[in-house]
C-alpha cells in the first residue's frame, strides 16, 4: 500500500510485516512473471515501500542492469535502502508517482502495486509512466477493488458499515476494476489483465491479520461502528492514530479474551455455525483464532487487478 501514504517508523514496520506474508511473496512473483525482467534491463519500481520489489527486481537483472525504486515515505525508504545495501544496481530516491524523476523513455519496464488507487490524479500518474518508459518497454500495474474485500461475520450489517468507513482510507477505492480506461488514455496497449485473489484461512501471521488490524484502526478512527462519518481524505500519519482500539463487542456468552493490541479485556462468542472453539470478539467482529476453521474464520479476500501494459 505504497502510494503517497505518509508513515511514521512503526507504521512503516506494520507495513514491511505485511509485504513478508506468503500472499505478498506470492503476489510479487506473480508481477515479475508478468513482465519477465532480464538480466541488463533497467526498471522503475514506483512506490516501492520497504524495499522487496526493487531488491527482488535487482538480483534479476543482475549487475548490467539496473532498479530505480522511489517512495514518498522517508520512512519506508530506510528500511528498502537497508534491504537493498547489498546491491549496487539498485538505486533509492525519494519522489511521486505523479511527478517522477526520471528521463523520457529511459526504463525497459515499471512497476507499480496498489499506488495509483491512492493518488488523487490517477491520470497525470499514468501518463508519467508511459513518458518514462521506452518504445515497446512494459508496466504492470496493480490496484484493489475494495468492493472485493470480503470478511466472515456474524453481524454483516457492522461490517458492511465497517467497510464502507475503509473506502475513505484512499481517493479511488474501486480504481482496480475501473483502470482500463485511464491506462488507454495515457497511450499504454493492454497486453493483459489477471485478477489476484488473496485468501487466509488463519490469522497466523497472514496478509488477513495484518490487513484486519490496519482496517480496525482506520474504521475505529472514523466512527464506523455507526456515529457520525466523515471523509478524512488519503490516510497520513498525522490523521492515523498509532495503535487502534476495539469499538464493538460481542454479546458474552463464554470466557473474556484480554486483546494484545489494547490490553482492554472483551468477551468472547461461540462460534457462529456451532462449532466447538470460540472466536475473539474484538474489533468489528468476531475473530476466529482457530488456525483450520475454514468456514468461519476471518478471510479477507481481496482481488487486484493486475493490468499488463506496453509503452507506444
Amino acid at each position: 500500500m505504497g502510494g503517497t501514504l505518509d508513515y511514521d517508523e512503526a507504521e512503516a514496520r506494520q507495513e514491511e510485516a505485511i509485504y513478508s506474508t506468503p500472499a505478498a511473496v506470492a503476489r510479487r512473483e506473480r508481477v515479475r512473471d508478468l513482465f519477465a525482467p532480464e538480466p541488463g534491463d533497467k526498471v522503475l519500481s514506483i512506490g516501492c515501500g520497504p524495499g522487496f520489489e526493487p531488491a527482488e527486481i535487482g538480483w534479476t537483472v543482475g549487475n548490467a542492469g539496473h532498479v530505480h525504486g522511489i517512495d514518498r515515505s522517508k520512512a519506508m525508504l530506510e528500511l528498502a535502502r537497508a534491504r537493498c545495501a547489498p546491491l549496487p544496481q539498485v538505486t533509492l530516491a525519494q519522489g511521486n508517482a505523479d511527478d517522477l524523476p526520471v528521463a523520457d523513455g529511459s526504463v525497459d519496464a515499471a512497476v507499480a502495486v496498489q499506488v495509483f488507487e491512492y493518488l488523487e490524479s490517477v491520470d497525470s500518474a499514468l501518463s508519467e509512466l508511459a513518458r518514462v518508459l521506452r518504445p515497446g518497454g512494459s508496466a504492470v500495474v496493480c490496484d484493489a477493488d475494495f468492493s472485493s474485500l470480503v470478511w466472515r461475520s456474524p453481524n454483516p450489517e457492522r461490517m458492511a458499515r465497517v467497510l464502507d468507513a475503509f473506502d475513505d482510507h484512499c481517493p479511488h477505492p474501486r480504481l482496480g476494476s475501473r483502470l482500463a480506461p485511464h491506462l488507454r488514455g495515457a497511450g499504454l496497449t493492454i497486453d493483459r489483465v489477471e485478477p489476484n485473489a488473496i485468501v487466509n484461512t488463519s490469522l497466523d501471521d497472514t496478509f488477513a491479520a495484518h490487513l484486519m488490524a490496519f482496517i480496525e484502526d482506520y474504521a475505529a478512527d472514523h466512527e464506523a461502528s455507526g456515529q457520525q462519518r466523515h471523509r478524512p481524505g488519503p490516510m497520513t500519519s498525522e490523521n492515523r492514530r498509532p495503535t487502534g482500539r476495539p469499538f464493538s463487542v460481542s454479546r458474552s456468552t463464554a470466557t473474556s479474551f484480554t486483546s494484545p493490541r489494547s490490553g482492554l479485556s472483551v468477551p468472547t462468542t461461540d462460534c457462529a455455525v456451532a462449532l466447538t472453539h470460540t472466536h475473539n470478539s474484538i474489533g468489528f467482529g468476531p475473530i476466529c483464532r482457530y488456525p483450520q476453521c475454514e468456514v468461519c474464520t476471518s478471510s479477507g479476500t481481496s482481488v487486484i487487478s493486475g493490468y499488463r501494459t506496453t509503452g507506444g
